[in-house]
């Protein structure tokens, strides 16, 4: 009898050490897992800026607004409280800057996308000289990125990794073209930010002479950061 109370204390003791390693074991990874799944930053045919987010679920999220910087940042926090999941924010254009930027207290991550470009609706029809019509870059949880955009009408399309300046290049020319809708898919390195320039080559015509110049607008850096 004694022999029989002494093994069901032992399993018992046994049982309960293996509930609480794997209590502490799913603490773990729920503390490393990402509370951001996917972002989209994007331009409509407008000129309008917005972004757009998915969280996982119970996840509290906090906006913080930096006007000199032109700045939107969404801190992400763990929650036991029902939040929403998807959230969708304008973003505007100041001078010629926005940041978006998020920070997950889950895994210490920060993530900051930059971008420069002008803001259309102070420019007058004759200033739009720009070949974009619309774009957004939307991040995908195994880490890369997808590029999406439009282009106007009778626009060339080539697309260059320029190694020089570890920029992808997307390159817009007066030309022909079968499509008007792109998407890439891009691969950001660990330790260097993904930079993305449309450029926009602009035919100058005179009485006495032609020329091209380039036009990098816009200009789109993603940076991410594992500890802050």
């Amino acid at each position: 009898m004694k022999k029989i109370s002494l093994l069901v204390l032992i399993a018992t003791v046994a049982f309960v050490f293996t509930s609480c390693s794997n209590e502490e074991t799913t603490q773990v990874e729920n503390q490393n897992v990402s509370l951001l799944k996917t972002f989209e930053v994007k331009r409509d045919a407008t000129g309008a800026y917005s972004v757009n987010f998915d969280v996982s679920d119970n996840t509290k999220i906090d906006k913080f607004t930096d006007l000199s910087e032109n700045k939107s940042e969404f801190h992400l926090t763990s929650s036991d409280l029902f939040t929403q999941k998807s959230v969708s924010e304008e973003l505007l254009i100041d001078n010629n800057n926005l940041k978006v930027g998020f920070v997950d207290a889950n895994t210490n991550g920060r993530k900051l996308i930059s971008i420069t470009d002008d803001n259309i609706s102070f420019l007058s029809k004759s200033e739009d000289s720009k070949k974009l019509s619309n774009y957004s870059v939307i991040s995908n949880e195994d880490g890369t990125y997808n590029l999406a955009f439009s282009v106007k009408n009778n626009v060339e399309v080539t697309f260059v990794y320029n190694e020089g300046v570890a920029t992808y290049e997307v390159h817009l020319e007066d030309g022909k073209s079968a499509d008007l809708d792109f998407i890439r898919t891009l691969e950001k390195e660990e330790d260097s930010p993904l930079k993305i320039d449309f450029v926009n080559h602009i035919s100058n015509e005179n009485a006495k002479s032609s020329s091209e110049s380039q036009i990098r607008k816009p200009r789109i850096l993603v940076d991410t950061n594992d500890q802050f």
